[in-house]
């Protein structure tokens, strides 16, 4: 009998959040899932923004695969299948439940036989949440599919008043996280034990001190009301965090972490921004306890999952299939490069402001798209993992072969692929644009 699958994807979810004896939040759902589950600790997005790491995630694609690098960029590639076309086939019943910037136009409904995208405010602690347990409790045609995706740690972040205490974290962002998980557990029960169950986050989140978190999080909370009230206001409020993003993403390393956590994400491909959990779950398909160390990415969830369901591989995946070192752990980890690319944040959605970088177990290289005015990066990631020296000056011969690396992933995409994306249609970007602005990734 076929087994269900529920995709959860929390929007700006850190990996050490999620386990680690240095947290401050309070996760016992999470905690019993992981000991019931394969966690793979060294998983990265591909992509510091939802849009383009959500693409990523559905087609087990690289970003300049599936073409998808900001939310307006167009529509998904038409040769590429998505893993809900690829289900649907096989006779699941796909549905999805998207927020923030995954609109329908994107392309990412394609395979879904309902993709209900909803506002933002629809967290898992209101009416909404009440809906999805009764549906997965409910009469769903089986087996299904099902993608969710949560927006509960995205500022203005939902921090119900039970976890709005010190006791489940020392700022906002992990009582949210506290405040997550107690949901959590209503949709994992609901779902049943035989649910396949994947957990991940599009991307991580950048925290600053807690002082400057907790400003940041008070003036976010303080600007979302503007924005409901006051349209002269939110104009305001689009071109003054437009302007200091930019300004920012040129001075780079000398900014502020104040001006770091402001932004969020979006503008870097440090770990902290692109650090997720990843956890497979399920009975019978997945072993229970086991740790993957390995370097994985997001374009490894297709080719496993299908492989878990005993389904053919899709071709042109720019990820590995993890089921033959998750059920022979003894084997030896592939030595691998890994992709990741920051593009279309907050008020930067010019190619001039976009960063490619690629990632093995020792190093980091990191280069603009096509600014030359921004110098490459180089990080030694065992003996620096907060990435504060950039090496690229002192190691030439490493940022050579990093390059080479790179060069050979975009190479091989390129010659096996058809590159064309489908336009948007004449309102699509406006409506897009409408939505950005109001979750504040774009100025008026």
């Amino acid at each position: 009998m076929k087994r269900n699958v529920l995709f959860i994807m929390v929007d700006s979810l850190r990996a050490d959040h999620c386990w680690g004896t240095q947290r401050r939040c309070e996760t016992p759902t999470l905690d019993r899932l992981r000991r019931q589950a394969v966690v793979c600790t060294q998983a990265f997005s591909t992509a510091s923004t939802t849009t383009t790491s959500a693409t990523s995630i559905l087609t087990g694609a690289y970003p300049f695969v599936h073409g998808i690098n900001t939310p307006v960029s167009g529509q998904l590639r038409p040769s590429l299948p998505t893993l809900p076309e690829v289900l649907k086939r096989h006779g699941y019943h796909t549905w999805a439940e998207t927020t923030g910037p995954l609109e329908a136009a994107t392309g990412l409904s394609r395979g879904f036989d309902s993709y209900r995208h909803r506002p933002y405010a629809d967290w898992l602690d209101t009416g909404f949440g009440d809906r999805l347990v009764a549906k997965l409790r409910g009469d769903l045609p089986r087996p299904w599919f099902g993608f969710l995706h949560l927006w509960e740690l995205h500022h203005p972040r939902r921090i119900t008043a039970e976890h709005n205490r010190a006791e489940f974290g020392q700022h906002s962002y992990a009582r949210a996280v506290s405040s997550l998980d107690r949901q959590l557990a209503h949709i994992l029960e609901a779902a049943g034990e035989e649910t396949i169950i994947v957990l991940t986050g599009d991307y991580g989140e950048y925290l600053a001190d807690t002082k400057s978190n907790e400003l940041v999080f008070g003036l976010k909370q303080w600007t979302s009301w503007l924005k409901r009230h006051s349209r002269a206001l939110m104009h305001l409020r689009g071109a003054a965090n437009a302007a200091l993003l930019k300004t920012a993403h040129f001075v780079r390393r000398r900014e502020s972490d104040f001006v770091r956590a402001w932004q969020g994400h979006g503008f870097h491909v440090y770990d902290s921004l692109i650090h997720v959990p990843l956890i497979f779950y399920g009975p019978g398909v997945f072993p229970r306890g086991l740790e993957v160390t390995g370097l994985t990415s997001h374009v490894d969830i297709v080719p496993t999952l299908l492989a878990a369901l005993d389904l053919d591989p899709l071709p042109l995946l720019s990820g590995i299939d993890l089921m033959p070192y998750i059920r022979q752990p003894s084997q030896t980890w592939p030595e691998r490069a890994i992709y990741t690319q920051a593009s279309g944040a907050h008020g930067m959605v010019e190619p001039r402001f976009w960063l490619a970088s690629v990632r093995t177990e020792r190093y980091k290289y990191v280069r603009s798209w096509s600014n030359q005015a921004l110098p490459e990066e180089l990080y030694d990631l065992k003996q620096d993992p907060a990435e504060r020296a950039n090496l690229a000056g002192h190691q030439p011969d490493t940022v050579r072969k990093m390059r080479a690396r790179l060069d050979e992933l975009y190479g091989a995409a390129s010659a096996s692929l058809d590159m064309a994306t489908n336009a948007l249609t004449a309102d699509e970007p406006d409506q897009l644009s409408l939505r950005l602005r109001d979750l504040g990734y774009q100025e008026h």
